[in-house]
């Protein structure tokens, strides 16, 4: 049992686990029975709001456990203290109760006052600020450290890098080095369209070389070139509010009160279990085709694959899975499917999977930290790994 796999079971059973538990509640229909159903504003609403969050806490606590100190530690010894994982877990999971809370509240009341129509416009506004904000969220989540000025060989790494990047013929954009503690962190992409910004972990300017650097990055620059990543957002977008009015219309469920809104949320997560098991594929296509680009654009194969190679060590060190579980379960090909340099094609999505997750924030998806590759983690819970 590998320390993939290991996750990838957790995963699994973290994720199978909520949605029996929303199933249940859904058919049974005990929130209802147990929440508050009226429409105007009282103090059981809070306190409603309070108790749901915290059964979620407490409900996700063994994962996160085994996650995030239990699991790394028996395959990487002495990867994170006891001490350590409690002050990031603590830090993470108020962070985000805060978010959900304030969320929740957001959609009560523009529900109370404007329906349904209300209630999804809220969502989608929340949206839009945790893509604008990603990246302080990320930091307060994390405890993410922006380096501000690095040492004169990082400088050296990045220029190196920018400077291929350019002779390949993309256009820079500003490069953010964040210092992390998960070796699984990958930083990404992060802005709205228009003012991205690229995040590099810190861990990657001593792993890789600056070519192998320049890789990783004209890779996220292809993904804000042919708009792949603005596509992902958007579909994103479509579907975390498509997925809320829908659940918002099944029997019991709506947005006017607490146990009405517990309701949809629970339906919502049923959405968002489908969408961990479809849109793992166009991430994936993207994925693809970004790296036909980047190679047919001089970057050097050899370059490409150990950099690939280098990050996957990174991570969860899986060069290769079976096609099955790949096409289910994983947004990122693996390290021996990447190699196979599949024909270039047009990226459509560009990590669309896990960027949906992040942005069901906005309406307390259930599901956005319990999946394998962020469980227990809470410097990935903003900003998922990414390829």
């Amino acid at each position: 049992m590998t320390y993939a796999r290991s996750r990838l079971w957790l995963g699994m059973s973290g994720v199978g686990l909520i949605v029996l538990a929303s199933v249940f509640l859904l058919v049974t229909e005990l929130p209802l029975e147990l929440l508050p159903l009226e429409q105007s504003w009282s103090d059981g609403d809070l306190r409603g709001l309070l108790v749901l969050i915290g059964c979620l806490i407490v409900f996700l606590l063994p994962l996160d456990l085994l996650g995030g100190f239990l699991l790394p530690n028996r395959s990487r010894p002495n990867t994170i203290t006891a001490g350590a994982f409690a002050k990031s877990w603590v830090r993470g999971v108020g962070i985000q109760a805060l978010l959900f809370l304030t969320a929740s509240l957001s959609i009560l009341a523009m529900g109370r006052s404007f329906g349904l129509l209300g209630a999804a416009l809220t969502v989608l506004g929340g949206m839009v600020v945790l893509v604008a904000f990603q990246l302080p969220v990320a930091k307060l989540a994390g405890a993410l450290k922006q380096r501000i000025g690095g040492s004169p060989g990082d400088e050296a790494v990045i220029s190196e890098a920018l400077r291929q990047v350019s002779a390949w013929g993309w256009e820079p954009r500003p490069i953010v080095v964040l210092d992390h503690n998960d070796t699984g962190f990958t930083g990404g992409v992060v802005g709205l369209p228009g003012v991205e910004s690229i995040v590099v972990p810190a861990a990657s300017l001593t792993k890789l070389t600056p070519e192998q650097l320049a890789v990783t990055v004209a890779r996220r620059l292809e993904a804000i070139r042919s708009g792949s990543r603005t596509r992902g957002m958007l579909f994103a977008f479509a579907w975390v509010v498509g997925g809320f009015v829908l659940s918002a219309m099944l029997p019991g469920a709506g947005v006017a009160s607490v146990g009405e809104l517990t309701m949809t949320c629970l339906g919502f997560t049923l959405w968002t279990f489908l969408g961990l098991l479809t849109l793992p594929t166009l991430s994936r296509q993207a994925a693809h085709a970004i790296d036909r680009k980047v190679i047919d654009r001089g970057a050097s194969a050899e370059t490409f694959d150990a950099a690939v190679k280098t990050l996957d060590l990174l991570q969860d060190d899986e060069p290769r899975r079976s096609a099955w579980i790949e096409t289910i379960f994983h947004p990122v090909p693996s390290v021996d499917n990447r190699r196979k340099r599949s024909a270039g094609t047009f990226p459509i999505a560009w990590h669309v999977a896990r960027m949906t997750l992040f942005m069901s924030w906005a309406c307390t998806g259930m599901l956005v930290r319990a999946v394998h590759c962020n469980v227990g983690r809470p410097e990935l819970w903003v900003m998922l790994p990414t390829d």
